[in-house]
This record gives C-alpha cells, structure tokens and sequence, in this order.
C-alpha cells in the first residue's frame, strides 16, 4: 500500500481539498479515516458510494442531490450530520473554504427541510428546484440567506441590541424572496 500523502509535508494544503494544511487535517489520521487524493485504485482512494461509518445515527450517507429521509436525519446525531455533510464535500474535492461552516450551515438547511411544513425552508426548496437549481444549488441558496442572517443577528447581539420578536421572520421573508435567478447573479 502506498501512502498518498507521501510527498506532502506537515504544511502544506492537504491533498483532500479541505483547504487546510495536512497537520491541521489528516495528519495523523489512521488510514481508512484518510479521505486523500489519491489515484484511482490507491488504497486510500475513496469509493464514490462511501458511506461514512463514525456514529451510530440512521444516516451514514449524504448526498445533497438527494433528499435524506426526514425521520432518519432527524434521528442522527447532529455531530455526525455535520461530519457526513462535511465527508460529502471533501469527497466530492469541493474546494469550500471553512469547510466546518459550511458543513454546518448545510446541516442546519437539512435540519429544517425534515421539519416539514411547520417552517417554510422546504417550500422554498422546492420553487427553487423549479426555477432551475439542482438540490445542492438550492441548499445552497437558501445556506447563503441563513448565514447572512445569523450574521446579521450576531451584530445586533454584539451591538448590545437584542433581536425583539420572531427573530426568524427577517431569514423567512428574505427566503421568499430568494429566486434562483438572484442567487446565480449574486456570485
């Protein structure tokens, strides 16, 4: 078995795309953790159909085409949500920076997607797989109205005002809003 991390040294970007330095990623990490670049047929290369093993939830699998059962995700720890979010993006060698936020803030869209129809989240989902996005595009979408909305909320709290009312209702009728038109233009 060769080591795909060989020719990488402790500061240097880790071959698994997280963006981080190896010492900071998968240095250290025993190797069927490893989730490296490596050549097909290496045998630290990922299967494609990998399922992530670490916790004990329903889930194991995620891929953001495809929406996870609702009662099933919700019955997964949120840890391990986060990690197989996070799993998801390395494998795919998504090149998203602060992958732990992103893996978060997926989750969360996740999170309230299984609520159901008690919030609007995945209405919203839904006009905008309508409107053109594939599933992962849309997570997205509403993910970048999340996050400049809880932005916003720690500015306030940090400004010494604290957030009167339904604090969600500014993050839920910026959602409406939202069209996949906007959020394509938008970056």
């Amino acid at each position: 078995m060769q080591n795909p991390l060989r020719n990488v040294g402790r500061n240097d970007p880790c071959p698994c795309g997280s963006g981080n330095k190896l010492k900071k990623c998968c240095l250290g990490k025993p190797s069927a953790e490893l989730v490296a670049a490596a050549a097909p047929g290496d045998a630290f290369a990922v299967d494609e159909a990998a399922d992530f093993h670490d916790g004990d939830g329903p889930i194991r699998h995620y891929d953001p085409l495809v929406e996870p059962d609702p009662v099933e995700w919700l019955a997964t720890g949120e840890q391990q949500r986060m990690d197989i979010v996070k799993h998801y993006h390395r494998h795919a060698r998504s090149n998203a920076e602060r992958s732990t936020a992103h893996a978060v803030v997926h989750a969360v869209v996740e999170n309230q997607i299984a609520a159901g129809d008690e919030l609007p989240v995945r209405r919203i989902l839904s006009r905008l797989m309508d409107e053109g996005l594939d599933r992962h595009e849309a997570i997205h979408a509403v993910g970048s109205v999340l996050a400049g909305h809880l932005n916003e909320l720690m500015r306030e709290v940090k400004a010494g005002r604290n957030p009167e009312g339904d604090v969600n209702a500014p993050y839920f009728a910026e959602l409406e809003r939202l069209t996949a038109e906007d959020w394509l233009n938008s970056g």
